[in-house]
């Protein structure tokens, strides 16, 4: 059975990946227009879908009246993909994808909105509604609807004279983030807590991460009048330097640091140099993405307890190729990699790692989604020696010796009536 799933996920990435390299590799392809306009305006509304992030849909029904918003993409003039990334300052950048699909003389296009790190909700939801608007004046202008928009300029009447941006960070940020939980009963407590920090720089031709975590959960059983603990601690930190060649080619240097007394590592420090080549452009990153990325580097490792290979600590070179593809139509979206990795002085310590999210609109008002992801496990090299007693295992305290890991989520969206969701009623 995994094995069909797998073909039958193979086969879907493959038909994907042929209609985006159809043309020139740089150019989405165009929707037919399904009706024209000659010198008349249309009487109703542009009918608009939108997807890819949640957005406020009462917060844009109440400031965007000149559209009808509609939750079926079949019967939109419109269809509008939003996609989020972060920016070098901590904020985002939303790519709003405008895919004309009954307009004539239109292509698609794309706008962009930003937001700082520092922004509030109400200020991102405006920016996102004021970027949606902008773009939507081309199409609004080809409906009666148009008559009854006011436009309003509220700069100086003379330009400012531009200045140089002193930046006394130097496109530096920094983020520290502190969590936990507690949850306490009388036989049982759990006490959790997260710290992340990440200071980055990212420029045009230059990105910069570094990123530390320290993880500690503790549970606490009580039976019987005996007491049982399980403590999981466990630190990562890694920082990366990548350059910009061309507009498809990138190199960088990868370290990392990792302690973990789940999975019996004292210290596990790697350095790795990688490159990477995407066979799209990054300038189209926001509708797909192919990149082929090798790694290779040094590995230095401790234990807690000697290994089921008689170490207690080991110097090794590891590689890995990986394998990332996304897609974003408007018919779906998809998502795939593929992970192979080995230690080179034996290479049957490996690992191969496919993982793979669809999401396809089947016919109107008929979607699915489907994910799926299975590891083939050979290089679990740091697994103490002896058995795990049953205590360890019941409390999760251990790593258990595994070949392989399967995980699959199966969903599927019906939807039918109304086409319109324009009314807005927040009563109880």
């Amino acid at each position: 059975m995994i094995l069909r799933v797998f073909q039958v996920t193979i086969i879907l990435i493959f038909l994907a990946t042929s209609t985006a390299f159809a043309g020139d590799g740089t150019t989405d392809t165009k929707v037919k227009a399904k009706s024209g306009l000659s010198y008349d305006k249309r009487d109703s509304k542009i009918k608009v879908y939108a997807e890819g992030i949640k957005l406020d849909m009462d917060y844009m029904r109440r400031n965007m009246r000149f559209i009808d918003f509609v939750n079926d993409p079949a019967v939109a003039d419109v269809h509008i993909i939003i996609n989020s990334r972060m920016s070098g300052s901590g904020g985002h950048v939303y790519s709003l994808m405008f895919n004309n699909r009954t307009f004539e003389n239109f292509s698609d296009f794309t706008v962009t909105a930003t937001t700082a790190s520092s922004d509030t909700y109400e200020e991102q939801r405006k920016k996102i509604k004021d970027a949606l608007s902008m773009g939507l004046m081309p199409f609004v202008n080809q409906t009666n609807a148009s008559n009854q928009m006011v436009l309003r300029y509220r700069g100086k009447d003379e330009p400012e004279e531009t200045t140089r941006v002193d930046d006394p960070w130097n496109n530096w940020t920094f983020r520290g983030d502190v969590s936990g939980s507690i949850d306490l009963e009388e036989s049982r407590k759990l006490y959790n807590y997260y710290f992340n920090a990440r200071a980055d720089k990212v420029t045009e031709d230059w990105r910069i991460r570094n990123m530390a975590r320290r993880s500690v959960r503790t549970k606490k059983y009580s039976n019987n009048g005996e007491d049982y603990t399980s403590d999981n601690t466990s630190n990562y930190f890694t920082s990366s330097v990548v350059k910009s060649l061309t507009s498809r080619w990138s190199t960088g240097v990868f370290g990392s640091y990792h302690n973990s007394n789940y999975s019996n590592t004292t210290y596990s420090i790697s350095f790795k140099p990688a490159i990477e080549y995407n066979i799209f452009p990054w300038d189209v990153s926001d509708r797909k993405v192919f990149t082929i990325a090798y790694f290779i580097g040094p590995e230095w490792k401790k234990y807690y307890e000697l290994t089921i290979y008689e170490k207690l600590e080991e110097s090794l070179w590891e590689q890995s190729l990986r394998l990332d593809l996304q897609i974003v139509q408007t018919w779906g979206e998809i998502e795939a990699g593929l992970n192979a990795s080995n230690y080179m002085n034996d290479w049957s310590k490996n690992r191969i790692t496919f993982d793979t999210d669809l999401s396809v609109r089947i016919i109107r008002g008929l979607s699915v989604k489907f994910g799926f992801r299975v590891e083939n496990i050979h290089d679990q090299i740091y697994l103490p020696q002896g058995e795990a007693s049953l205590e360890d295992i019941l409390l999760n305290k251990v790593q258990l010796p595994s070949t392989f890991e399967v995980g699959a989520d199966f969903g599927i969206r019906v939807q039918f009536g109304s086409i319109y969701n324009n009314i807005i009623n927040n009563r109880l």
